[in-house]
């Protein structure tokens, strides 16, 4: 074996071709790293009143990374469900309204003392009782709620739902800076300054476009196509809106505004079947049908009346059944999460000035959003006549 002279020196080359590699390895990957970090600084920017924590969650969703993120949301959520048993704390909250009396629908039975029928067994004073909500338009409450336990073993948890009279209410469908993406769109990213006066609620669309199994369009324009047999969200040009089957007879209606998210989970006014079976990721990528967690849900009653229902703790199954009980005869999941699910009421004074309540008190997001543009799309409700008696 050959040993080298006290003088020899080693053969650096080897080392010298892999610090060359790693300088062009890395000269290549700039272009991509530099791209990445300006699509984030931009995500963070574009924040339509989202923190930065949901931003970059957002961000990883939409950069190969979401099914990370599910794990990581599954986890938490698995371990993080509502308590068994238990009470509400502080009883049932009292609805925030300046009418005193409801819009009579032809052929309804009392609308201020008809109730949902809890589904908590015994039920606590004034649960599932409809009262007037929101400001009065043209003298009486467009809207009405209700507030009750989703079920029957979590004590602790609030349900709401929100009855809206379309004889007295029109309905907007808002874009997001974030979503449906592919923008600009025809309406904006706001309710328009002209519209706020006769502004009284605002609430959550569906998933992401990305993960909602459907598509969305306004005034013609797609953002992604139209699946048949989605859950549709659809309104006309007369600002009425209806919850539906996608089909050729649907589209034949000529909607001017289609959000689609999943499957109905109420058809006909029955439970729709497989709500109990996540097969295909029917009901969700990332958390699926079972958990309970913020839920949100839109349906449509027999009367054409719309019913919006939230709360903190409900399985696909619990909001369908919600909605049901309710009166829904079609009916479809919106968004979930407790970052997503988001109802606003607002109110406006002598001066014009308007301010906005939450829904449920837990809910995340502030009661001023919707008031300015958002990175979701969302639904605005509007009075199809003066607000306040003005």
């Amino acid at each position: 074996m050959t040993q080298l002279d006290s003088g020899s020196t080693p053969d650096k080359r080897p080392l010298n071709d892999v610090r060359l590699s790693l300088r062009w390895l890395g000269l290549l990957c700039l272009p991509a790293i530099l791209a990445s970090l300006v699509s984030y600084t931009s995500a963070l920017q574009n924040s339509g009143n989202t923190t930065a924590v949901e931003q970059s969650v957002e961000w990883l969703r939409g950069h190969h990374y979401g099914d990370t993120v599910s794990w990581i949301e599954r986890l938490y959520y698995s371990h993080n469900q509502p308590p068994r048993g238990g009470t509400l704390a502080n009883g049932l909250p009292a609805a925030v309204s300046n009418a005193t009396t409801t819009t009579p629908v032809p052929g309804a039975q009392g609308t201020a003392l008809d109730r949902i029928v809890p589904l908590a067994g015994q039920p606590l004073k004034g649960e599932g009782v409809w009262q007037p909500y929101g400001d009065a338009a043209n003298g009486s409450a467009a809207m009405q709620v209700a507030y009750l336990r989703p079920d029957q073993v979590h004590g602790t948890v609030l349900a709401a739902v929100v009855r809206i009279d379309q004889t007295a209410a029109s309905f907007q469908l808002v874009p997001g800076s974030g979503e449906p993406g592919h923008g600009p769109w025809p309406s904006g990213m706001a309710v328009a300054a002209g519209d706020l006066p006769r502004l009284l609620a605002a609430f959550n669309s569906g998933f992401r476009i990305a993960d909602s199994r459907g598509g969305y369009m306004e005034e013609a324009q797609t953002a992604a196509p139209l699946r048949q047999g989605a859950a549709s969200l659809v309104i006309d040009a007369s600002g009425s809106l209806d919850v539906v089957h996608w089909d050729a007879s649907a589209a034949a209606k000529k909607p001017t505004a289609v959000r689609q998210n999943l499957d109905l989970i109420v058809d006909g006014g029955q439970l729709v079947s497989g709500l109990d079976n996540n097969a295909g990721e029917r009901w969700g990528h990332t958390v699926g049908n079972e958990l309970f967690v913020w839920r949100s849900g839109v349906g449509v009653d027999a009367k054409g009346r719309i019913l919006y229902v939230a709360s903190e703790g409900l399985s696909v199954a619990t909001l369908a059944a919600l909605l049901q009980r309710a009166g829904a005869v079609r009916a479809m999941e919106l968004d979930i999460n407790h970052a997503w699910v988001s109802f606003n009421v607002f109110h406006h004074d002598a001066s014009g000035a308007i301010s906005g309540t939450k829904l449920l008190d837990g809910m995340s997001k502030p009661a001023s959003r919707y008031l300015s543009p958002d990175a979701r799309d969302f639904i605005a409700v509007l009075a199809r006549k003066p607000v306040g008696g003005r």
